[in-house]
């Protein structure tokens, strides 16, 4: 069972990259006579009550050798039984647009049969995937709709040991021309789900549990807006609960996966008190962590105060490096910043992807640096260097992959390491504490909000108190990667001191501040802080009671390189 639950979520993970890839021919398809729903902003839920029934049923599969493989070629697996979903939803929309709309996109699991109704009326149709909903006469700016949708049909995972349903199956949701359903459905959402007897189930917001007549009934109601919810769990699970002050956090743990069950609350309590600090206060009370099958095809996933996190982080199942601690505490740190990333603040439009995975990794980071010191930070740090230089000169910019087309793995290593070093970076440019003014300055001020990146840029400016717009052309918008390299160093007597002299290339593009190292005789260090344009070279000179024996552009290794080995030079 465990095998198969694994594959059927690596499935998963890749269905859901076809389907936001699939928006490009929904979205360029739209007939263009009439008024259609063309920006992020035109519409919006802003609240949702799910009714739903799971039915789950037991795991099965069929693995049969493929005639004609080579001998050894592992069998070909189709799984044979699916659960099944019967929900109403009944959904407030706004029409948030400054000109009238007259049509919008939904998305809800394709195979499911689908009966709608409105006030005022509309006429759904069906457009491959997805279901277009037509308002004529157009929806005015600021007017409410109440949509109701009634939907039944087979699903997965709604299996007996592992139920994992959301936005798409759980609840129908609207999908922006840039295949986001964040900043499109900022609800207050109530969830109503009835299972049998004996099943544990896990939601967003707080919970109540009734039980009838061999069947129970959960209920979870958001105390404020959020991007989106899932209901998650199954029938084999055990719960531990855990507290730290004013946080309380609930495990979900499947058979024998303990191991790590301790470690795993007190890094996921740390790092929700950690953010509260950076940011502001953990926008719930209550975490739940559930174990989830899914091996190495997925980590972990994040929705607001629910995190799912691989079993094998629970059982230390992840082989080499990845059992280290720093790695799981990282794991858990960047699930946990998705509760702020993007479900309080949701990106939109270009570089949204960014505004997501780039932020949840480097919050991650900077909860492995608080919780486990710097030199955990630096290993975890430079496994990003590393990834994003394995796509390095191949990629787009950051600006050019949106929730559609940012599912290869090259887009997944500009999403994540990439992205993490960019604010990386923008620290080292404006130093620790205006970094972090930044980030909460931009988190409280766009809270329950949808964001463009200009808006995070703009609030960069105006807290470092300069103008940083050129960092994020270079960064988001452009390609740029440098390569600092020492060309010459001299180190000679001056009226009793030293004239240590040094000359910087960049053999890459992009304009950046970098640090330049002179490692004196002694040991003692002396820094200079200079601008290297691309392909240019620029000289430093300082003066320093001894000689210089070493010198090093980028000596803790701030930036993003094509090229680390030519950082340094000895003086002869």
């Amino acid at each position: 069972m465990g095998v198969g639950v694994r594959t059927m979520v690596r499935r998963i993970a890749r269905l859901t990259f076809f389907v936001l890839a699939a928006l490009v021919l929904f979205v360029t398809g739209l007939p263009p006579a009439v008024p259609a729903q063309v920006t992020l902003e035109d519409v919006v839920f802003r609240s949702l009550e799910i009714t739903a029934e799971l039915r789950p049923v037991p795991y099965r599969e069929i693995c049969e050798r493929v005639p004609g493989t080579p001998p050894g070629t592992p069998p070909a697996c189709r799984i044979t039984s699916f659960g099944s979903v019967k929900g109403r939803t009944v959904a407030q929309l706004q029409v948030t647009s400054p000109t009238p709309v007259s049509t919008v996109r939904m998305f809800i699991e394709p195979d499911y049969s689908l009966k709608t109704s409105s006030t005022p009326p509309m006429t759904p149709r069906r457009d491959g995937s997805y279901w277009v909903l037509v308002f004529n006469p157009a929806l005015a700016p600021g007017t409410t709709v109440s949509l109701t949708f009634e939907y039944e049909g087979k699903t997965w995972p709604v299996y007996e040991d592992f139920i994992w349903v959301s936005a798409g199956d759980l609840y129908p949701i609207v999908v922006s021309p840039f295949g986001d359903f964040y900043s499109p459905n900022r609800s207050f959402i109530k969830t109503t789900v009835t299972a049998p007897i004996g099943y544990i189930l896990a939601s967003s917001g707080r919970m109540t549990r009734q039980e009838s007549g061999g069947v129970q009934t959960f209920q979870w109601e958001s105390t404020e807006p959020v991007a989106s919810i899932s209901v998650v769990g199954g029938k084999t699970y055990t719960l531990a609960e855990r507290k730290a002050g004013d946080l309380s956090l609930t495990l979900l743990l499947r058979p024998r996966s303990d191991r790590f069950a301790d470690q795993i609350a007190d890094f996921t309590l740390k790092s929700a008190q950690y953010y509260s600090r950076l940011l502001y206060p953990f926008p719930f009370d209550h975490l739940t962590v559930l174990s989830a099958p899914f091996g190495r095809g997925v980590l972990g996933v994040g929705y607001p105060g629910l995190m799912m996190i691989t079993e094998d982080a629970f059982t230390g199942g992840q082989s080499g490096d990845l059992s280290r601690d720093s790695f799981r505490l990282l794991t858990i740190a960047h699930e946990a910043a998705h509760t702020y990333f993007p479900h309080q603040t949701s990106g939109r439009g270009v570089a949204a992807a960014w505004m997501s995975e780039g932020f949840a990794e480097y919050l991650g980071l900077m909860t492995v640096e608080v919780v486990l010191g710097k030199q955990a930070f630096r290993k975890e740090l430079d496994e990003d260097r590393a990834w994003y230089a394995s796509v390095a000169g191949r990629d787009r910019p950051v600006a050019a992959y949106t929730f559609i087309n940012s599912g290869t793995a090259d887009a997944a290593a500009v999403r994540y390491a990439k992205g993490a070093f960019i604010l990386h970076m923008l620290r080292f440019v404006v130093g620790d504490e205006t970094f972090q003014k930044i980030l909460q300055t931009y988190a409280t001020r766009f809270r329950n909000q949808s964001v463009r990146v200009d808006d995070f840029a703009q609030v960069s400016s105006e807290v470092a108190g300069r103008d940083l717009n050129w960092f994020f052309q270079e960064w988001i918008h452009d390609i740029v990667l440098p390569d600092y390299t020492i060309a010459e160093v001299s180190s000679v007597p001056a009226e009793g001191a030293f004239r240590l002299t040094a000359k910087v290339r960049n053999l890459g593009s992009g304009v950046m501040p970098v640090d330049v190292l002179f490692e004196l005789d002694n040991g003692e260090r002396v820094v200079q802080r200079i601008d290297v344009g691309s392909r240019t070279e620029v000289s430093v000179i300082v003066t320093a009671p001894r000689p210089a024996r070493r010198v090093e552009a980028d000596p803790e290794k701030w930036l993003l390189q094509s090229n680390y080995t030519n950082d340094a030079a000895t003086v002869r």
